[in-house]
């Protein structure tokens, strides 16, 4: 779970974000590597989420973060929506030097069990295995994967501060095996990838984000966030269309408050009169950040920020499901 608690301290001002500039370009390389830049909180994420054909869904996140208090680390969180009839998340957390990337083949490596190779589109597989708890496993094969895309260099201005999104993988059909201790399913279904980067907390300025998947030949993708202290929410989106990709840039967002459930309903219309919305059908997980942490890190997130939710489900688009956090 490191790779969501790195938003999540609440210190500091409000500024607004100011989204990137320039087109859609295709993903490369050096997009998914590593920068490991020097602010004291540095921090990226390699983050997949997965949709099966029988209902299930799952996260799994790859994360390197320099915290600020305590060295660098790397680590593994991954979570199931539904594994036969029950939810279920577990988080890994070690030392930085186990982390281990190359470019070329592009592979990135958390532990020898925790690894993600292939550069999309051409081709790509992720693995996951714990022996942690009752023991979880994760391993998928990727095909029929839609070129990634970043928005100009990616960058989010926030104050001094930068936040890069790159959607390494919009839509992929994938096919490999889950399980949980002794339970193993033979599972197919659809997959997102994001890799996200970023050097401050993101709760100095969001309390709330969402981000929509739906995928398929033509996918979309919303990713919207909420300003801290009751301001605004903002993002973009990307939508597919028989030409391609399109950006949907920021301009006029609306957000249908859920209470203590994710937004019922939410959506962004570009200046140019581009619209992609998205209402939410069902909430198939909500659990606390707490829930996959160890040692140190769970400490600090625990006196310091609090109850962090974290809910997952479907939307009312084929193929279509979110993942929603906020700060409680």
């Amino acid at each position: 779970m490191i790779a969501l608690l790195l938003g999540l301290f609440l210190d500091g001002s409000v500024c607004a974000a100011t989204p990137p500039t320039g087109v859609l370009r295709p993903m490369q390389v050096q997009d998914l590597l590593l920068v490991k830049r020097t602010p004291r909180w540095y921090n990226e994420v390699w983050s997949w989420q997965f949709l099966f054909d029988n209902g299930t869904q799952a996260t799994l996140n790859y994360t390197w973060a320099r915290l600020g208090f305590k060295d660098p680390v790397c680590g593994a969180d991954l979570a199931y929506a539904g594994f036969e009839g029950r939810n279920y998340s577990v988080g890994r957390e070690y030392p930085q030097d186990r982390f281990k990337q190359s470019a070329s083949p592009f592979r990135i490596q958390i532990h020898p069990e925790m690894s993600a190779q292939g550069l999309p589109p051409e081709s790509h597989h992720v693995h996951f295995e714990t022996t942690k708890n009752q023991g979880f496993y994760l391993d998928m094969e990727f095909s029929r994967m839609v070129p990634g895309v970043v928005w100009g260099n990616g960058i989010w201005k926030v104050g001094d501060d930068n936040l890069t999104i790159v959607l390494a993988i919009p839509s992929a059909r994938v096919k490999g095996r889950i399980a949980v201790g002794k339970d193993t399913l033979q599972v197919e279904g659809w997959a997102v990838m994001e890799h996200v980067s970023q050097t401050a907390l993101l709760a100095d300025i969001f309390n709330s984000s969402i981000r929509a998947f739906a995928a398929g030949p033509e996918p979309s993708y919303l990713n919207l966030f909420r300003e801290n202290d009751g301001g605004d929410w903002t993002g973009f989106g990307v939508e597919w269309s028989p030409s391609g990709p399109h950006l949907v840039a920021p301009g006029r967002v609306f957000v249908q408050d859920g209470g203590n459930l994710p937004p019922l309903a939410f959506s962004i219309t570009s200046p140019d009169g581009r619209r992609l919305a998205f209402r939410r059908s069902t909430v198939a997980q909500s659990g606390s950040l707490l829930d996959g942490m160890e040692g140190m890190t769970r400490w600090v997130i625990k006196q310091f920020v609090g109850n962090v939710v974290l809910q997952r489900g479907l939307l009312d688009k084929p193929n279509s499901f979110y993942q929603a956090t906020s700060v409680r």
